[in-house]
């Protein structure tokens, strides 16, 4: 196992040692390349808490706190879109990622590798560290965040076209893209690790090779569209299959009045 050098292991001693010390906090754990195993002198530091559910909207008030606590005076420092938390950039470029955990929503198998630094009664981590698959198949599962996401990127197509917003409408083509990454790794059962810079080895050829095919797509509308068609019909096939095998139920109605939206919209088909 490879490390990071002293600045990332001041931070992970101090979120061992420093964060436990609020009895507010239940546990203190690492993802990303430190939860896994692959760090090195490059990678960012990714600290997550689990808190009680009473206190979580102090936290999210205050975690900058907390991440001062962890990194020192940091020359930049902003949330993470979506969660609890945020991330600090130091004077000396070290990144750290801090994100908290409400209890009542922690999965501890969110996360594909994690290094337990602190587990208040033993209940969350109960078998200690959980070594990372790095990209082995696992057990399949039902991705309903991503793939209501999904039709819901690929319906705004017809909104940010119909304004002519193709800047707007080249950054849906990535949207819905990483929304059928999501699908696929659902599709091996892999939780995602790593960090968003690792990828490759937890896709089969086979997915890769269909992520490959997306058609370029510039700022021409037509291409566009043709990169969203091939993305949806991707992203249909697949889900479907996986919907049956997982015993979830595929969002019909959701997609049907999409795909409709669509085809009345640019009077292709989508599907």
């Amino acid at each position: 196992m490879t490390t990071g050098d002293e600045k990332q292991q001041e931070v992970i001693e101090r979120a061992g040692t420093a964060l436990p010390a609020d009895e507010r906090i239940l546990a203190v754990y690492l993802v990303g390349s430190y939860g896994s195993g692959q760090a090195d002198r490059f990678s960012d530091v990714d600290v997550h808490c689990v808190v009680a559910d009473k206190s979580v909207d102090w936290f999210e008030e205050n975690w900058l706190e907390l991440m001062t606590a962890l990194a020192g005076p940091t020359v930049w420092a902003d949330r993470i879109p979506g969660l609890v938390g945020g991330l600090g950039i130091t004077s000396d470029w070290l990144h750290v990622d801090l994100v908290i955990h409400p209890l009542a929503t922690f999965d501890r198998f969110q996360y594909d590798g994690v290094r337990v630094l602190f587990d208040r009664d033993g209940t969350l981590f109960p078998d200690g560290d959980i070594p990372a698959k790095q990209g082995r198949p696992g057990t399949p599962y039902w991705p309903a965040g991503p793939v209501h996401l999904f039709f819901y990127f690929l319906g705004n197509l017809v909104t940010v076209l119909g304004r002519d917003e193709r800047i707007v409408a080249n950054q849906g083509v990535g949207a819905v893209r990483d929304q059928l990454i999501n699908l696929m790794l659902a599709e091996r059962g892999v939780r995602r690790t790593g960090g968003a810079k690792r990828l490759n080895a937890l896709l089969s050829d086979e997915q890769r090779a269909a992520l490959e095919a997306i058609p370029a797509a510039g700022s021409d509308p037509a291409e566009i569209v043709a990169a969203n068609q091939y993305i949806c019909r991707q992203f249909i096939e697949r889900g479907t299959a996986l919907a049956k095998v997982t015993g979830e139920d595929w969002p019909a109605e959701f997609v049907d009045a999409t795909l409709t939206h669509l085809r009345d919209h640019f009077g292709l088909d989508f599907s």
